[in-house]
């Protein structure tokens, strides 16, 4: 059964079972706050999760839901295309429309072309949070890596900002490689901005230092499941224990090798 979905609630709940190459997933987990980290190291599955919430991966089983809306449901035949979902994303690895100012990029997918005022001060509003203020007319071949990577985050935000239902944003290590800086800047006023549209974010990172920069809820994978769900501080303890133990190490190697 395809078709569009109807929505009054705003947490996401998944079920999901699938197979990648060697790696069997098996996946349960709800989401509790309006940001929640996907956290596990690389081939873990936790892009395959995002693309299956997203509709575009079809689980070999699975039922997910957000709020009231059934996005899949394999033994009730359902599954909503992506593009009716009441969600929207950003991937790792930007994907602009090249002949396409940066402007007119952002404005794709936006559901207010009958509102151009608010239309255009949320655009100007977004480039500025963005770092990216007088850009709107350039094309992507003017762009850096990390400038083109900053517009397609703005416009998954920018999409789902302009929908009148609640809205999930999904949000696949799209600032993996940014200046640090920076990245912390962004997303400390981003989280800030999506808190009061209320717009639930679900994240994908292996920066042990993002996911604690979020505080957010986090959900550990690992061997294709969920192995602990929880506060940034509990859940990643460990993690970032190991961190501090091998950054002190290399001080104390960088001291020793230092002329005297």
């Amino acid at each position: 059964m395809e078709g569009r979905p109807t929505l009054s609630g705003s947490l996401l709940q998944v079920q999901m079972r699938h197979r990648v190459g060697g790696l069997a997933l098996d996946i349960r987990f709800a989401l509790t706050q309006p940001w929640t980290v996907l956290f596990g190291p690389s081939g873990s599955g936790k892009t395959t999760v995002l693309r299956a919430i997203a509709g575009f991966v079809r689980p070999d089983d699975a039922a997910i839901r957000f709020g009231d809306c059934v996005l899949v449901e394999r033994g009730a035949g359902v599954f909503v295309p992506a593009y009716a979902r009441p969600v929207r994303s950003a991937a790792q690895t930007a994907m602009l429309f090249p002949q396409q100012t940066v402007a007119a990029n952002l404005l794709y997918g936006s559901r207010w072309s009958s509102r151009p005022e608010e239309e255009q001060a949320l655009a100007d509003e977004l480039l500025g949070l963005f770092r990216m203020t007088g850009y709107g007319q350039r094309m992507e071949d003017e762009l850096s890596g990390g400038e083109r990577q900053r517009v397609s985050v703005a416009r998954a935000v920018f999409a789902a900002a302009t929908r009148d239902e609640s809205t999930l944003l999904l949000l696949d290590e799209p600032f993996s490689g940014m200046d640090v800086a920076l990245r912390d800047q962004l997303l400390t006023e981003l989280r800030e901005w999506l808190l009061k549209r209320g717009i639930t974010v679900l994240s994908v990172t292996h920066d042990v230092g993002e996911a604690f920069h979020l505080s957010a809820e986090v959900i550990r994978i690992a061997d294709g499941k969920v192995a602990q769900q929880g506060p940034v501080e509990v859940v990643l303890a460990e993690e970032r224990r190991r961190l501090l133990e091998q950054l002190r190490g290399e001080q104390i190697s960088a001291v020793k090798q230092s002329p005297a």
